[in-house]
């Protein structure tokens, strides 16, 4: 009996040993799928030779957080796990003028590349290039619509949902059966997508890196007013993105700023103020 007891106690201690090794094993592919950027580049001299050791700063316009690198041996320089935003890269090298390049905006899951090209000078001098980056990404094949802050916030959206702006991109084919159903508390609508092709009940969401699903719905729907950008993958995602076999719905948030602000809206409808489907019955 000692002997069985025994027996049991091993076969027990192994099968938890075996429950944590996967507990680990798919908590570190579920924090693999992050929401965050990234911001690259290469730093040249007038000749278009590398400039290695160069000091790049990216600096965040709405918080002023900075963070700091130096290029490479081969003038190469990369941040990444980059808040989504607006920045600003600045370059500094002896013997070259200091280099600014502004409005660099960071989308979700986004790949930015900001190339520098240093001019011969005193480091006191600076060349300040304010034009926007090119949003087009060099560095992925992955096919991407964000809908940015300014979108979520001026677009009239009937159902306060955020993930109803993916039907912006014109892959996406809306499978809600009702408008009632949009609302943000029916979990259902999220999943009921068609992203590039019959990916209903098999779409994957997330709100900053972490899955929100349950199933084949969804499990939690964020306010319109906390929402920076809703990122939409279609195809061809990078490897992390496995956990399904339809596309992917990002939803980052608002991260905070240096000022105080906030917003309040009311939700509600009044049937008497719809439009008239029929003037005769004078149904709503």
């Amino acid at each position: 009996e000692v002997i069985t007891m025994k027996a049991n106690f091993n076969s027990h201690r192994r099968a938890v040993l075996c429950a944590l090794a996967l507990f680990a094993i798919l908590a570190g592919v579920a924090s693999a799928q992050d929401y965050r950027a990234k911001v690259q580049g290469m730093v040249l001299d007038p000749s278009g030779a590398a400039v290695a050791g160069a000091m790049v700063t990216l600096r965040n316009i709405n918080t002023s957080l900075e963070n700091a690198k130096q290029c490479d041996s081969v003038g190469h320089y990369l941040f990444d796990l980059v808040q989504p935003g607006t920045y600003s890269v600045s370059v500094q090298a002896s013997g070259f003028q200091k280099f600014v390049q502004q409005n660099v905006t960071v989308l979700t899951r986004g790949d930015v590349t900001v190339n520098a090209t240093l001019t011969v000078g005193e480091i006191t001098q600076s060349v300040n290039v304010t034009e926007e980056v090119s949003s087009v990404e060099f560095n992925t094949s992955t096919m991407t619509t964000t809908v940015q802050g300014n979108m979520l916030k001026d677009l009239p959206v009937l159902a306060r949902n955020p993930f109803t702006l993916a039907m912006l991109n014109p892959a996406v084919v809306n499978q809600y059966w009702d408008v009632a159903h949009r609302n943000p508390f029916y979990m259902w609508s999220n999943g009921g997508l068609d992203i590039g092709g019959p990916t209903g009940g098999k779409n994957d969401q997330e709100l900053d890196g972490t899955t929100l699903n349950v199933s084949a719905r969804g499990s939690y729907n964020a306010p319109m007013d906390a929402v920076q950008e809703l990122a939409i993958q279609q195809n061809a995602m990078d490897s992390e993105f496995g956990f399904s076999a339809g596309g992917t719905l990002s939803l980052s948030m608002k991260s905070g700023t240096n000022d105080f602000h906030g917003t309040t809206y009311y939700f509600g409808r009044t049937p008497a103020l719809n439009a008239l489907a029929n003037r005769i019955t004078r149904d709503p």
